[in-house]
């Protein structure tokens, strides 16, 4: 018998007080103090909206994250008796979904969200009714001859610096050149996530019509539970999709990631790296890395998030382009509260779920402290951290003059607190109202 290499232990499940424009609501899977073996966690029930409003889908949300969006519109007669619904009412207040479990949270809370529409005024609100707890158990652990180094940061928190910084490093492999957006550990980790993850025939791969898209390769539509009971002998595939495949695809992803690095490391002549670093926002890789390498370390880097809002305005003005999501927002409010809360908090996510096994750089203490982060960092590495080499890197990246396509301050030190000269009192009002726990969970004023 094979082992199950992923599983996931649901603790607790607490059902919320209904809002007005629900009629009724039933959480039937997962349930409380249960183990589920395999790379899925199933999510099903029923709801209702209270006329005139209706409930067209669920989203299951990770923290800030859209695990999965469910439609509902299985057929349940014994909800239509229960609520008493007039014939030719419809029945169709049933969801049932799946989730992968690869990627949460090491303690993961999932949020059931009901997507609630008013017809009248065509106006959509979204409602938490249930939240489940629990903790993943996966067992994926596989040899690697690079350890993954993570740089964990939302837009303009230094990232650029740091991977400079790192790439200085013989013991460190990068891609090299600016801006240090070559992310081939994130794709070969993303491709496992995605050919790992169950069926879904609403959102990815359907088993009709998946030849079609020459552009798009999602979840095996023949990992669903409907078609693995047609077989003769189902367990032989369940064993199969749920214990064998998974290992596969990991040493497969691996495998690659090396293959790359062992590029990188030729043409930089650095046969004895350790790592490969690389830029991530905080996302499902992470908690994915953890759970495929053996030693992964992550830098949680954070910068003034007030700072971060003025100096993505003056990049923008400075390219004369709407990035970093300004594109999206109706106005600077609404930017911060889309862009910058949402971003804040998936940082403070990412910390308070790995605390303890990565280490966390700010900003500022690099620019006005920068040997002794360093040296802080190259310890956490376990790698070379003597003051001569510290001190060499610090004459290159901080006393040449950089990148100024990236830059947007005179100099680094007045990169710091810029928003007290540069931020407009109502702005700033709204951003340490927004960004409150943000701000002094990461110790900024």
């Amino acid at each position: 018998m094979i082992s199950e290499p992923l599983s996931f232990n649901v603790a607790t499940i607490e059902l919320l007080s209904l809002p007005e424009e629900v009629e009724g609501f039933s959480l039937d899977a997962p349930t409380a103090n249960a183990q589920y073996n395999g790379h899925s966690l199933p999510i099903a029930g029923w709801a209702s909206g209270r006329s005139p409003y209706v409930v067209p889908s669920i989203e299951i949300m990770n923290g800030e994250t859209l695990l999965k969006r469910v439609p509902i519109q299985v057929p349940r007669p014994d909800v239509a008796d229960y609520l008493k619904k007039a014939p030719g009412a419809g029945n169709k207040f049933g969801f049932h979904g799946f989730i992968g479990t690869l990627g949460l949270h090491n303690s993961t809370r999932l949020d059931i969200v009901l997507n609630i529409y008013d017809p009248r005024d065509q106006s959509r609100v979204k409602k938490n009714v249930a939240t489940i707890r629990g903790k993943k158990n996966n067992s994926l652990l596989t040899e690697s001859k690079y350890q993954p180094l993570m740089l964990t940061a939302i837009g303009r928190s230094g990232t650029t610096l740091v991977m400079q910084i790192l790439g200085e490093h013989n013991k460190i492999l990068t891609s090299n050149f600016y801006p240090y957006e070559v992310k081939q550990s994130a794709y070969w980790m993303h491709l496992l996530k995605v050919l790992n993850d169950p069926a879904d025939f609403d959102n990815s791969s359907h088993p009709d019509k998946f030849e079609s898209n020459l552009g798009l390769i999602g979840h095996n539509p023949y990992t669903h539970q409907e078609s693995m009971r047609q077989f003769k002998e189902p367990d032989r595939f369940y064993d199969y999709y749920n214990k064998k495949l998974p290992r596969e695809l990991v040493k497969f992803s691996v495998s690659r990631i090396e293959e790359f690095y062992d590029l990188i490391a030729a043409s930089e002549k650095r046969s004895d790296a350790v790592y490969f670093a690389e830029k991530f926002l905080p996302t499902h890789l992470q908690p994915m890395f953890n759970d495929v390498f053996t030693k992964p370390k992550e830098i949680i880097l954070t910068r003034d998030f007030r700072d971060m809002i003025c100096s993505a305005q003056s990049f923008n003005e400075k390219r004369n382009s709407q990035a970093f999501g300004r594109e999206r927002a109706s106005d600077e409010f609404d930017w911060v509260h889309r862009i910058f809360s949402t971003g804040a908090r998936r940082v403070v996510e990412a910390w308070e779920d790995r605390k303890y096994s990565a280490i966390h750089v700010r900003y500022e203490d690099l620019i006005l402290e920068p040997e002794a982060q360093m040296k802080r960092i190259f310890e956490y590495l376990e790698i070379d951290s003597s003051t001569s080499l510290i001190h060499k890197i610090k004459e290159k990246i901080f006393n040449s003059s950089g990148s100024t396509h990236h830059k947007t301050s005179e100099n680094p030190e007045k990169s710091i607190a810029r928003w007290k000269n540069e931020m407009p009192k109502e702005l700033l009002e709204y951003c340490n109202e927004k960004l409150s726990r943000e701000l002094k969970t990461f110790g900024y004023e």
